[in-house]
């Protein structure tokens, strides 16, 4: 057992010797990007900012509908996690996320190996103080790694499409009645650079929903073993998708019996952007 142990600690120590060798080469590509990183990021930040005073005007006027409030809560939670996903990326590429925080971690796990090793004891507790801290250094060095892939891909980002969802208000949530059969407006926007080519897009309405057949869209059941199991997906698809221009698709569906709120997830796939996704919301109430 000690042998073993022995050779576990000499093996963490080696890594870590290994990885924290890595760390100051991958700083120094990181920096290389956080300045231009930091500059698109804010534009970002100013664009979303916009981007949120546009909905809270058009939500204002829903203010007297319960649902109007939530979606103006809802679109700031929203803006205010996209705001906190900007700022850790440019952790990552930054000293303390590229070489303080996994340098450290990298330094705790050989410290701890080498104790072990030098003293020939048997100390689960150091064991795990050093699989941990290897473990948060490779997860920390791992983000900046993706930070640095985002980082350098941000020029072909730049010019590529991108897209929002809402219902036809502009809102993410809307309100009905119970069993209500009616046709629901959803609306997609291509706010990107470029148009989208061989878009397919996807509403995906609970089982509770009952979704009518349209010639407009495709109705496809969910199996059990996808991500929306059971779920009715709704499929549109779309030639082109020019820059700046909103679509509007409709759904026909029968309402839920029960009150309460349902989430609608939405998936777009285009060539070059991949996979895009989206919630909205539907609230049943009487």
């Amino acid at each position: 057992m000690q042998e073993v142990t022995v050779q576990i600690f000499t093996l963490i120590a080696y890594l870590a010797i290994a990885l924290m060798s890595v760390t100051v080469p991958t700083y120094a590509i990181a920096i290389s990007y956080l300045a231009r990183e930091t500059s698109k990021s804010m534009e970002d930040m100013k664009k979303r900012r916009k981007d949120l005073a546009e909905k809270l005007e058009q939500l204002r006027k829903k203010l007297e509908q319960e649902p109007g409030v939530e979606a103006i809560e809802r679109e700031i939670s929203k803006y205010k996690e996209e705001e906190t996903e900007l700022k850790n990326r440019l952790g990552c590429l930054s000293a303390k996320g590229a070489v303080g925080y996994p340098f450290a971690s990298f330094m705790v796990a050989l410290l701890s190996a080498s104790y072990n090793i030098y003293t020939s004891i048997v100390d689960l507790r150091i064991l795990l103080l050093a699989i941990g801290a290897m473990s948060f250094g490779i997860y920390r060095l791992g983000k900046t790694l993706v930070a640095i892939e985002r980082a350098a891909l941000r020029p072909e980002e730049k010019f590529l499409p991108a897209f929002r969802v809402a219902f036809e208000s502009g809102a993410t949530i809307e309100k009905f009645k119970p069993s209500e059969e009616k046709a629901v407006p959803l609306l997609v926007y291509n706010y990107g650079k470029d148009a989208a080519e061989n878009v397919e897009i996807m509403f995906f309405f609970p089982p509770q929903f009952g979704v009518l057949p349209q010639p407009s869209y495709s109705l496809v059941k969910q199996p059990s073993f996808t991500t929306y199991p059971e779920y009715n997906a709704t499929v549109f698809r779309v030639e082109v998708f020019h820059v700046d221009i909103f679509m509007l698709f409709s759904v026909s569906a029968k309402m839920p019996d029960a009150v309460g709120r349902y989430e609608i997830p939405a998936i777009i796939r285009a060539r070059r952007i991949g996979k895009s996704e989206h919630k909205l919301s539907i609230e049943i109430a009487s």
